[in-house]
């Protein structure tokens, strides 16, 4: 008995933890990313690896062909999102910046 209960409350424990998605965004150089001057490797420098690439981005009104998403998202409590923050990345067929957007949701 005593036995369940410990595994019991483990549980709850696990449950009302937090727990975070992702990897937090470096801001450091938010500011300096500009339509038509960085490329991949360059983004990829200042960033790292996206959390998501959608390589087939179709319909773009800029004409933007390839989308990465980064994304950093902290929950607490039975898995309440307290906040998120999302960069996205979109580049055209050079493989250059086409457009971009960062925001953030909640109290870090």
């Amino acid at each position: 008995m005593f036995k369940n209960i410990g595994i019991l409350l483990l549980l709850l424990f696990v449950i009302v933890a937090c727990a975070s998605a992702g990897n937090r965004i470096n801001r450091t150089h938010l500011d300096d990313v500009a339509n038509g001057v960085q490329d991949k490797g360059q983004i990829r420098q200042w960033f790292g690896e996206p959390y998501s690439v959608n390589p087939n981005l179709i319909g773009h009104p800029s004409g933007c062909v390839e989308r990465w998403t980064f994304e950093y998202a902290k929950a607490q409590g039975f898995g309440n999102v307290t906040y998120s923050e999302v960069l996205v990345i979109d580049f055209d067929n050079n493989g250059r910046v086409c457009d971009h957007a960062f925001s953030k949701t909640g109290n870090d």
